[in-house]
């Protein structure tokens, strides 16, 4: 008999859960196993299996989690009456301390469901569901009037998604983060109506003195 996780179900799947994120984090999708994330737990392999199929089923129940972090990410950064480009700041930073543990993790994913039909759906799922997150905090946006009324806010989203993957991998290329989060920022102000970036703002880097000719 294989033993089994000692708590009630949804506390069990939850520990799994954890154990999986930091396990994908450390060996990639790819070379993490089940065993290993039984290792992690102290646990049989087969008590993994009570809750969970397979490593895609484990894998898939993970990024179901992901859209709500995401959410609460978005909405404790801007939910103050404070400057949305402070606000964005806020997010960029918190965005990039959860992505942290493991930058490259997402793009191994990706390389993976390139020939995984099955990660492949669920990437779109959670893509979906990403995308329905913004377009809705985008629109409650145009109501306080800090995003623009006459944008199209579900293309927008999309291409909000596509600059931070797009930072992601100018990150594990090389970029600094003061220069990720210029980019960010540039961006944003592009959506939010009549808002600069604070001089004071840490990722602002100083002009060069222009030389006189002479």
């Amino acid at each position: 008999m294989p033993k089994v996780v000692p708590e009630y179900k949804e506390e069990a799947k939850s520990r799994i859960l954890e154990a999986a994120n930091k396990v994908f984090a450390e060996k990639g999708y790819h070379e993490a196993t089940m065993d290993d994330i039984a290792k992690r737990l102290g646990v049989s392999k087969g008590a993994i299996y009570l809750y969970f199929s397979s490593k895609e089923d484990l894998f898939e129940a993970l990024c179901k989690t992901a859209p709500q972090a995401f959410k609460e990410i978005l909405y404790s950064s801007f939910g103050n009456e404070v400057n949305p480009i402070q606000s964005a700041t806020e997010f960029f930073d918190k965005m990039l301390k959860l992505s942290a543990s493991n930058p490259g993790l997402s793009f191994e994913i990706l390389s993976e469901a390139s020939r995984n039909p099955t990660l492949k759906r669920i990437l779109k799922q959670n893509h979906a569901e990403y995308e329905e997150v913004l377009t809705g905090f985008l629109a409650e946006g145009q109501k306080r009037r800090i995003v623009g009324d006459k944008l199209d806010l579900r293309p927008l989203a999309n291409s909000l998604i596509a600059l931070w993957n797009g930072l992601e991998t100018l990150l594990v290329s090389g970029l600094s983060v003061d220069e990720a989060r210029r980019a960010w920022l540039e961006a944003l102000k592009a959506i939010f109506m009549n808002q600069h970036i604070p001089d004071h703002d840490p990722s602002v880097r100083p002009s060069r003195p222009v030389s006189k000719a002479g």
